[in-house]
């Protein structure tokens, strides 16, 4: 049992009233939009709804216990923040701060289906046995655009005797998918994911700077710790793809979140009294200014002869 300090209890604890009021919120506000349009029909079979690969109908197969609207979202909120809690007791980042983040508002507030990326990403990072690190892997491809690069950079770090293990439960799932699904499925999710993908205020900055944020690609590899690699991949992931949403921010969130941090995922709202929700396209400010970070203090630790753990 960890011991925690008295911030830290102070943290849980308003925490846990943060998780309260925004679980309340869901039985008594409207919401859930993204669950009820594109992952509740996604996982009872209509593929162009979603645009999440089709093998996501096995790592999203828990949205199938969910009750009927209107309770659906309200629960899976619940679920969710719930989930955010335990993968923040894992990680040990403050939980209160990750919760009033504006990602996790986000997140909430449309049911989107983070927490397992997030859960998928802390088995990977965190797990002791290569095979349920690879299951671990299955549900953080669940969105791969946010998940891809760190993973792969990752996985440069393990022992490449490690790999067939770690691999053997994602190139297991990606046969089987294979023959279910048919073998043309990802050229069919692409094509759905590059046409129909709605165009919206929560796409807005990763739409304004990838084509900038593709020259940071590279950036992972200048980290040697496992946690900062895995971090940096998920940052620069938000700056080189135009299919990551603000509301996913809340994963890297997860791995370090600070009181600036928190306050930053709020920055584009300085400019929402002259662009309204287009303010949003300026929320690329917050990955931008933790990867400042993290090189600083990587640059800083080097420096000093100082090994990344």
């Amino acid at each position: 049992m960890k011991q925690f300090s008295r911030n830290q209890k102070l943290s849980w604890i308003a925490a846990l009233g943060a998780a309260l009021g925004l679980a309340a919120a869901s039985f008594r506000l409207p919401g859930g939009d993204d669950l009820y349009r594109y992952y509740l029909p996604f996982i009872q079979g209509c593929f162009d709804c979603g645009y999440v690969p089709y093998f996501a109908q096995w790592t999203l197969a828990a949205l199938r216990l969910l009750p009927d609207y209107p309770l659906a979202w309200p629960i899976w909120t619940l679920v969710s923040v719930v989930g955010f809690l335990t993968l923040a007791y894992v990680t040990e980042v403050n939980p209160f701060l990750l919760l009033i983040s504006f990602p996790m508002l986000g997140q909430v507030w449309l049911g989107q289906v983070d927490v397992l990326v997030a859960l998928g990403l802390a088995l990977f990072l965190f797990g002791k046995n290569p095979y349920l690190r690879g299951m671990g892997l299955i549900l953080a491809l669940t969105k791969p655009q946010l998940t891809g690069l760190p993973i792969l950079f990752g996985l440069l770090l393990e022992s490449p005797r490690l790999w067939p293990k770690l691999l053997l439960a994602p190139v297991l799932t990606m046969t089987l998918s294979l023959f279910i699904y048919g073998p043309d499925w990802p050229m069919r999710w692409i094509a759905n994911s590059t046409a129909g993908l709605p165009v919206h205020v929560w796409r807005l900055a990763s739409m304004d700077i990838w084509r900038f944020g593709l020259f940071l690609a590279p950036l992972p590899l200048f980290f040697r710790g496992k946690r900062e690699r895995l971090l940096s991949g998920l940052l620069v992931s938000a700056l080189a793809t135009p299919f990551y949403g603000v509301y996913s921010y809340v994963v890297f969130l997860l791995f370090d979140v600070k009181w600036w941090m928190a306050l930053l995922s709020y920055a584009w709202l300085l400019g929402f009294f002259l662009w309204r929700e287009e303010a949003m396209r300026l929320a690329w400010v917050l990955p931008v200014g933790m990867l400042l970070e993290m090189g600083i203090v990587e640059w800083k630790r080097r420096a000093k002869g100082v090994h990344s753990p």
